[in-house]
């Protein structure tokens, strides 16, 4: 079934040949598709060389593949949600030439390989520009497609150490004196933060791109280099090594100069709360709160460079008083006092809490019965359209929904041809080879640290869909 119809939405005439795989251009065509584009993805019937969101990364319902394991998994329905799909082999000159005549008939085009891939297959920038002169592409690599490492392989998690950030982050460890100082060891900043950063680049460069072609009628080619977007986040470390010459610690959840500033525990399991005193205004404001107005004359906590000194023993004070209290308790006492605070939100909390329900940030999704997916809150986008409409249009599309759509009704293939395509698996509906992959139980991912844990009855206290 097709994605529903949004005739208010901002690109309702824009169609987009998504080619890519896994995050960063997937995450990006799928809200091209919440912002009315129609997304044709391009899958693949052997399994080898299937989307890995679709065949191995999950979460699986109930941790558990089912019968159709590859429409299953939560991953790639997230990333491909309000989408269509189309199975081709690439490898195959006959699906080359498909993609190149589809292309006529597209605004956008999206792909991740590295640069050897596209141009081997005959489907880089100058050769599809070449069948529709106002093509607008994007070709997300991890270093770009210039400059020495050009052609080197990347993922997120392997480009954070040259984009900088890692050299950034890290916990602090206990020193000499008995004392936490720098931490030595550099730290991920967490899970694909480099596919994200490149999400929102391509989206603005596509954006601008689509406002050009309507003012010029000139298509554009935009290069993005994954490693570069990640870069522009250590904007104030650069400087300061300009300038300065001086190395950013690596002092994780505290402030160089403000103080104090950290995350402390709350009452319950794995409960916190994040907090930030800016100013001596703030200072005040936390000692009132904290029912210790007599700490604000104490000499230790007299001024931000006293108080960061000693934030160890502050720490203690205030990890005390939290302790108390629940993470919403003391974000509600400390926003009161107007000092910055924010609770930590678990995955599970993020899904009931009342200001995410409140917006509809999370929107209801509904799959085909078929598919056996139980109706679920799909993250959204963090802004809201006032005057015409962006939301969730379907779920992920089933493995080859749109064969006959696009290549009979949009190209005009004969009956012939596409009886040929399905008998050499190059389109279908279900995976050739392969199978559905093995799932580890959660107890025993618990144990290997995998997961910290997991809750049986979650269902129950989700909000209704």
């Amino acid at each position: 079934m097709p994605p529903a119809p949004m005739p208010q939405a901002p690109l309702r005439n824009i169609r987009v040949l998504d080619l890519s795989r896994v995050f960063a251009m997937p995450f990006a065509g799928a809200n091209l598709a919440d912002l009315g584009a129609e997304v044709i993805k391009i899958d693949t019937c052997q399994a080898q060389f299937m989307d890995t969101t679709r065949t191995i990364t999950g979460p699986f319902p109930d941790n558990q593949p089912g019968e159709l394991w590859w429409e299953q998994g939560g991953t790639f329905q997230i990333l491909n949600r309000g989408k269509r799909s189309l199975t081709l082999d690439l490898r195959s000159v006959e699906s080359q030439a498909v993609i190149k005549d589809l292309v006529q008939v597209c605004d956008v085009v999206l792909e991740n390989f590295t640069p050897r891939v596209m141009a081997r297959f005959g489907l880089d920038y100058e050769s599809l520009r070449a069948k529709k002169p106002d093509l607008i592409m994007v070709s997300n690599t991890g270093y770009g497609h210039s400059g020495p490492w050009s052609s080197f392989g990347a993922m997120a998690s392997a480009l954070e150490p040259t984009h900088g950030t890692g050299a950034f982050m890290g916990y602090m460890e206990e020193g000499p004196d008995g004392r936490l100082a720098e931490g030595q060891v550099p730290n991920k900043m967490g899970n694909s933060y480099s596919d994200f950063l490149a999400t929102w680049t391509a989206l603005g460069a596509l954006m601008a791109a689509l406002l050009r072609r309507a003012r010029t009628g000139a298509g554009q080619w935009i290069d993005l280099a994954m490693y570069q977007t990640g870069t522009t986040v250590i904007g104030a470390g650069l400087l300061d090594f300009a300038f300065n010459g001086r190395r950013t610690q690596r002092i994780g959840n505290r402030h160089p100069v403000w103080s104090p500033h950290g995350v402390y525990p709350c009452q319950g399991h794995d409960q916190w709360v994040a907090l930030a005193v800016r100013c001596q205004a703030d200072w005040l404001a936390l000692c009132r709160a904290l029912g210790r107005p007599e700490l604000a004359s104490d000499p230790r906590f007299a001024d931000p460079i006293d108080r960061r000194r000693h934030q160890e023993e502050l720490d203690e004070i205030i990890a005390s008083w939290t302790s108390a209290h629940t993470s919403y308790q003391v974000t509600d006492t400390l926003q009161g006092a107007g000092v910055p605070a924010g609770a930590v939100l678990t995955a599970k909390q993020a899904l009931t809490d009342p200001q995410y329900l409140a917006r509809g940030f999370f929107e209801t999704v509904h799959n085909p019965p078929e598919v056996d997916l139980r109706p679920k809150g799909y993250v959204g986008r963090g802004w809201k359209f006032s005057m015409c409409e962006a939301e969730i249009r379907g779920p992920a599309p089933r493995l080859g929904e749109a064969n006959d759509y696009v290549l009979r009704e949009l190209l005009g293939i004969d009956s012939a041809r596409l009886k040929a395509f399905a008998e050499d698996w190059t389109i279908g509906n279900e995976p050739e080879g392969g199978g559905a992959p093995g799932v580890v139980p959660l107890d025993e991912q618990v144990e290997l640290g995998w997961i910290a844990e997991y809750d049986d009855d979650y269902l129950e206290r989700l909000p209704p869909v």
